[in-house]
């Protein structure tokens, strides 16, 4: 997601007032006559549940992770779809955010990712005044982490999406780093000042978080579930993708060994999938995005609706795939003879007389329907390489084979005289 729409930001900023107005009122309109005072919301551990479960619903949509920010605009960004010249999309993959429909479609981002931040700050506002015995077990932990978690990953995302990255320009005006609730416009400060703040609601949002039985119990895989919340792994994970952004290669290394290590340990809470998911019988049964090892993902009830309106031939002309040559090269196919590799053969499938990107098709009674990833164990072991590349090659090509060997790679490791260039 590192595409860089910084020219228009400064024509979004004045959205801000009128989502910070407005965000909150949906989920709170609950009584019989639509309105409830916002005290009596907070009087019951079950409403901060249902603050988060509406931030969770709302990621979930299609202006969000349910659609633009994770397969649809932020991916034709990245240049890894063939478009037809009939798409909705093809000025996007130009660049031109001004058109009318792109420019639509970036507003949106800006604006519900900015209510769901609104609704996490009246969570995080009233949650240390209610009398903390209404919170049962950890749950006050619980809610107050993941709030403060999802607050910093949100604002990362917009970070990475609207402002100019550390490496580039740190003195520049990041995007507002929002923390109360309120009417006003939340000051900018430069891109590094807002990278500290990401990284401070980070470590407190894992702090709080070690009560998270997916790290505490002794059987963390039992509490498999919690990886459709942020959980302290993903702030761990989050931590090391935004030291990485930032250029502190010293603590992304020391974030991404957390995550790396958890996969050894008994009874691991995520763990490479195995090949007998994915060599499966039948197409419901087979783990195509790879759900085990998965640290944080949505569980988005529509996605089956998400993937007709461009992943199969309900489609038309707005499918989003990439083309045969394409795909070819992103996975190397013809040129190093990997045409093994699960995410080439595993990941594209023929619905009629096109070959479409099928790794989310939605089967009857399928095993692994509505789960989307949002970070995957995969990005430690990248981010770690990458650090690893100079100081310590071996253990970089390792980190980077152990990822291969679970792709169907075992044949095709890397070499340990591989350049780091």
């Amino acid at each position: 997601m590192n595409i860089n729409i910084s020219n228009i930001t400064q024509l979004l900023l004045a959205s801000l007032v009128a989502v910070t107005l407005n965000s909150c009122n949906d989920w709170l309109d609950v009584s019989p006559k639509s309105q409830i005072p916002t005290d009596l919301h907070f009087d019951r551990e079950s409403g901060f549940r249902d603050q988060l479960t509406g931030v969770y619903t709302k990621m979930c949509g299609t202006t969000m992770y349910g659609g633009e920010m994770s397969m649809g605009l932020v991916e034709v960004l990245s240049q890894n779809y063939d478009l037809t010249s009939s798409s909705s999309y093809r000025y996007a993959q130009e660049y031109n955010y001004t058109e009318t429909t792109t420019k639509s479609k970036i507003d949106t981002i800006w604006n519900e990712t900015y209510n769901c931040i609104a609704n996490l700050n009246v969570l995080l506002q009233y949650i240390d005044k209610v009398n903390s015995n209404i919170f049962t077990d950890n749950n006050y932990y619980l809610c107050k982490g993941e709030a403060l978690g999802l607050r910093a990953f949100l604002h990362l995302d917009l970070m990475r999406l609207f402002a100019p990255s550390p490496a580039s320009n740190g003195n520049a005006m990041g995007v507002p780093y929002v923390t109360t609730y309120g009417t006003g416009v939340t000051s900018q400060v430069s891109v590094n000042e807002t990278m500290k703040l990401i990284v401070n609601d980070l470590k407190e949002s894992a702090e709080l978080l070690k009560h998270d039985s997916l790290y505490s119990s002794s059987n963390p895989y039992n509490s498999w579930n919690r990886r459709k919340y942020f959980n302290y792994y993903a702030a761990e994970a989050t931590l090391a993708r935004a030291y990485m952004y930032m250029g502190n290669t010293a603590d992304a290394l020391k974030a991404s060994e957390e995550i790396i290590n958890a996969i050894e340990l008994a009874n691991a809470p995520f763990n490479w999938t195995s090949y007998t998911a994915i060599e499966t019988a039948y197409d419901y049964e087979c783990d195509r995005h790879f759900t085990t090892e998965e640290i944080f993902h949505l569980y988005i009830n529509d996605l089956s609706d998400i993937v007709d309106s461009h992943f199969n031939s309900n489609a038309g002309l707005e499918y989003l795939s990439p083309s045969d040559t394409k795909a070819d090269e992103i996975f190397e196919k013809t040129s190093k003879n990997y045409g093994n590799d699960y995410r080439m053969l595993k990941g594209f499938a023929y619905d009629g007389a096109i070959k479409y990107l099928c790794k989310f098709w939605q089967y009857t009674n399928g095993t692994y329907n509505k789960y989307y990833p949002l970070i995957r164990q995969t990005e430690s072991f990248y981010i770690a390489a990458e650090i690893l590349k100079e100081s310590n090659p071996t253990r970089a090509i390792e980190l980077l084979n152990e990822v291969r060997s679970h792709r169907n790679l075992s044949a095709y490791a890397l070499s340990s005289n591989l350049s780091s260039s």
